[in-house]
């Protein structure tokens, strides 16, 4: 092949890729070959309602051709693919619809497939609408262009952007969400305990001194639950020598007494009887009688007690609240003096989030209020939803380690503000640990996201942006102060952006081993 043919040749393949990289410059400049244009990308639209987000796809509409759109409807409340209802498709003017194309049902779910043929040759309104069970959902899909050339809008997703099927994000957890500006306010974590209120905790004490005996039928441990009133253990009272010998002489003497008022009884009942003597001194005997028998009884308990160690019959300890032992300070069988501590007991009523850290200046504290805690397994708990409080209003500060100790206060049983429901996790009990958030300082506007969707990757935070339904592009971001589940973002995000919420670490896995761009409709 002589040289001017090889490059002849080789300008055409120029040519050719630039007709293939840059769509508009193709149409500009290849007009006149239909056979070309049909080789444009299709159209690519991405538009959301409050309850719905549209991805659709179709070809470039050329002017009475028929036009065959793959629609994506997504649920946002679950993200969740939709898999009943309608779609249309409507080409607007001024004056009325001029084509309109639509569909009863899906194709697969999520996926609608109307087809229709295209308007004539002009500019156009495009509107799209999902229909439900009497409710409609209307999408403004913005200018389009109808043209022999094709001249449509070009694809959403540019060079480098990560590609994520709707079929993808439809199985597994996934979100998004759009960055916006909130008056936000910083926050602070402190490391904290949770702990059983004031009110909520109680320390028994022996009622006299003996031996303590714990309940034989359930052994007394740290953590444990127990009821109100239940039997905690017995009080044996200890006793040697001449206490010994005095129980047992009061048993004997109140016994004696007794025989002796039963045999005066029956000597003065025959002379009451014939009228000898008034009858008053039958019933004061009586009397007697009775109150030396209850003399008999108590003194015959006391010697019981001593003679009958760790058995029923010892002085039975109860708790008066319900909740869990927190502390056992008496061993089985060991002797305490009367008053001494036996068990504490932490109620299962209010809490106290008790944060322990290094004194700061009173100033940059003034203000503040308990937002979240962070338990143990990553759960977070609302805590101003929750009613939570600060019992002070700046921590107390111990003067010589300069340690400062703040306490907020919760009732796990008082119903969350916006959900009617209260914070029940089985983490939140006395004893565990906990990350404290409070909130400081004055409320500033600021561009914000969910906590969740910034993702950490060798470090660094990212977020995921999504440039349309499938297409996303990952960004460092630089974060600023929280605010419970919203996190600001000094750079990397625009207002108005949407971001990946759930699912971020799954389109990072996407952007690492690669996607086939295809949905094989």
């Amino acid at each position: 092949m002589s040289g001017p043919a090889r490059l002849v040749l080789c300008l055409a393949a120029t040519c050719g890729v630039v007709a293939c990289s840059t769509r508009h410059d193709a149409t500009a400049n290849h007009g006149d070959h239909p056979h070309e244009a049909a080789e444009l990308e299709p159209v690519a639209i991405t538009r959301w309602t409050d309850d719905y987000e549209l991805f659709v796809e179709f070809p470039a509409p050329r002017p009475g051709e028929a036009v065959t759109y793959h629609a994506h409807v997504t649920k946002l409340d679950g993200f969740q693919a939709v898999t009943t209802g309608r779609f249309d498709v409507r080409f607007e003017t001024p004056s009325g619809v001029a084509a309109e194309a639509g569909i009863e049902g899906v194709k697969r779910p999520g996926i609608f497939t109307p087809e229709g043929p295209a308007p004539a040759a002009g500019s156009y309104r495009l509107a799209m609408s999902y229909e439900h069970e009497g409710r409609r959902a209307v999408f403004d899909c913005g200018a389009i262009d109808v043209s022999a050339h094709g001249d449509g809008s070009a694809p959403e997703g540019g060079p480098g952007a990560i590609t994520f099927l709707k079929e993808s994000q439809w199985k597994i957890p996934f979100a998004t969400a759009r960055a916006a500006e909130h008056a936000i306010a910083r926050d602070i974590e402190l490391a904290a305990t949770v702990e059983a209120a004031g009110g909520s905790q109680l320390t028994i004490g022996a009622p006299i001194g003996g031996l303590f005996f714990h309940d034989p039928q359930r052994g007394l441990s740290e953590g444990r639950e127990i009821r109100v009133g239940e039997v905690l253990g017995t009080i044996v009272p200890t006793v040697a020598g001449d206490d010994y010998g005095r129980l047992e002489f009061a048993v004997e003497e109140a016994a004696l007494e007794r025989e002796q008022t039963v045999r005066e009884l029956g000597r003065l009942e025959p002379l009451v009887k014939d009228g000898l003597l008034p009858e008053r001194r039958l019933v004061a005997l009586r009397g007697e009688l009775a109150s030396l028998d209850a003399r008999l009884a108590a003194a015959k308990r006391r010697l019981g007690r001593v003679l009958a160690p760790g058995g029923a019959s010892g002085l039975p300890v109860r708790s008066t609240i319900a909740g869990l032992i927190a502390e056992v300070a008496a061993a089985n069988g060991a002797p305490v003096d009367a008053g001494a501590t036996l068990l504490r007991v932490a109620g299962t009523g209010k809490l106290w989030i008790r944060a322990r850290f290094v004194a700061r200046p009173p100033a940059g504290l003034a203000g503040a209020a308990p937002s979240a805690l962070r338990l143990p397994s990553g759960e977070r708990i609302a805590l101003e939803k929750a009613g939570a409080r600060l019992l002070s209003p700046l921590p107390a500060i111990e003067a010589e380690s300069r340690i400062a100790t703040w306490i907020v206060e919760l009732d796990p049983a008082a119903p969350d503000a916006s959900t009617a429901t209260a914070p029940r996790s089985h983490e939140l009990r006395p004893g565990s640990s906990a990350v404290l958030s409070l909130r400081v300082g004055a409320p500033r506007v600021t561009l914000v996201v969910p906590r969740s969707a910034v993702v950490e990757i060798n470090t660094r935070p990212f977020v995921f942006v999504q440039v349309d339904g499938e297409h996303f592009e990952k960004r460092a971001v630089s974060l600023g102060d929280s605010a419970g589940d919203l996190v600001e973002l000094t750079a990397g995000v625009s207002p108005g952006e949407h971001v990946v919420t759930r699912g971020g670490f799954d389109v990072h896995l996407a952007s690492l081993m690669g996607t086939v761009e295809s949905h094989r409709h």
